[in-house]
């Protein structure tokens, strides 16, 4: 699978829209951001011509709840505010076109991938959001490709925005309240794996498709709890 770092978006892309095309166009690389404020400001802008009202709402909300935890839990809350900004980047592409930007990353996909397809849009944006923003820290784009579907060795920064992408208050499922109230009163591993059985419990009670992967990650996190509680 390429790296979030390595990937290019200048070619042309097989199925993308017209509209979406001059998106791209629109979007092009900004020169001179330095900092990641900059970054910040820049990409706030951007996003409003890439995203619905409703999400480029959550995607603030996101960023906002991302910078509390990260104080909380000592990970870098710049580093945190802005992965939570940007891991949207790419959510209002349809699957196919998602597809088409996977194939255009170089982003391997596996045999079922229609049954996924709103999930790559994780993958896609960090792709996109390093040709965007060169600048961009390594940890943040991982942060971004691993917001939905996890990984088995996620890292503090990563759970944070798995994390603030689930229990952000423009979410209104009544689960959700007590994985709030846990937020800063568990240690963040904890937290996220809450956070994350919830998501396989309501991936389960609908019926619905459930990446490989994610099945990997609860098997890891679910051996490292057995481990704790028979050293406990």
């Amino acid at each position: 699978m390429q790296s979030p770092g390595e990937s290019r978006d200048d070619a042309p892309l097989p199925g993308h829209d017209t509209q979406a095309r001059q998106q791209d166009a629109r979007d092009a690389k900004p020169e001179g951001l330095q900092s990641l404020s900059e970054i910040y400001d820049d990409a706030r802008v951007k996003l409003e011509g890439r995203l619905t009202q409703y999400r480029l709402l959550h995607s603030l909300s996101v960023a906002d709840i991302a910078d509390l935890m990260a104080n909380v839990y000592e990970v870098d809350p710049e580093y945190a505010r802005l992965a939570g900004l940007l891991h949207d980047w790419d959510k209002n592409y349809s699957d196919d076109e998602l597809v088409a930007r996977a194939e255009l990353f170089n982003i391997e996909l596996p045999d079922d991938t229609r049954n996924m397809a709103a999930l790559l849009h994780a993958q896609t944006g960090a792709c996109a959001v390093a040709r965007e923003y060169p600048r961009l820290p390594p940890e943040i784009l991982q942060a971004i490709s691993r917001h939905t579907s996890a990984a088995p060795d996620m890292s503090e920064l990563d759970m944070i925005l798995y994390v603030a992408d689930m229990i952000e208050p423009l979410r209104s499922a009544p689960s959700l309240q007590l994985l709030r109230s846990l937020a800063g009163n568990v240690p963040l591993e904890e937290l996220f794996i809450k956070c994350f059985q919830s998501t396989l419990e309501h991936l389960i009670r609908r019926h619905r498709y459930i990446h490989p992967g994610s099945l990997a990650v609860w098997n890891t996190y679910a051996a490292k709890e057995r481990a704790r509680n028979r050293k406990g």
